[in-house]
């Protein structure tokens, strides 16, 4: 292993490692006002495109980040929606 995978796989671990609290929060406490939908969707979208990217590159780092972070934003998304929908609120930021 080269050490530019090896550098990309731990920017890999601490880009996912970084979400996950945020995550883990927003479903235990299911407070979910303090996140920008829009940031959600603008980042959702940045993922998906560095997951293409890595995937035509063919870079693992790559493809395992936006994979992974693609799924998280996407849960903090659902979970938006979800208290939107159950406090009745509208689709605001």
């Amino acid at each position: 292993m080269d050490y530019i995978l090896i550098i990309g796989l731990c920017a890999t671990v601490l880009s996912v490692i970084g979400l996950i609290p945020q995550v883990w929060k927003t479903w235990q406490t299911k407070h979910s006002k303090d996140l920008s939908i829009k940031w959600l969707y603008m980042s959702t979208s940045a993922q998906l495109l560095w997951l293409i990217y890595g995937i035509l590159g063919n870079i693992i780092p790559n493809i395992i980040t936006a994979s992974s972070m693609f799924i998280l934003t996407v849960c903090l998304i659902i979970m938006k929606k979800m208290r939107r929908i159950s406090k009745g609120e509208n689709d605001g930021n």
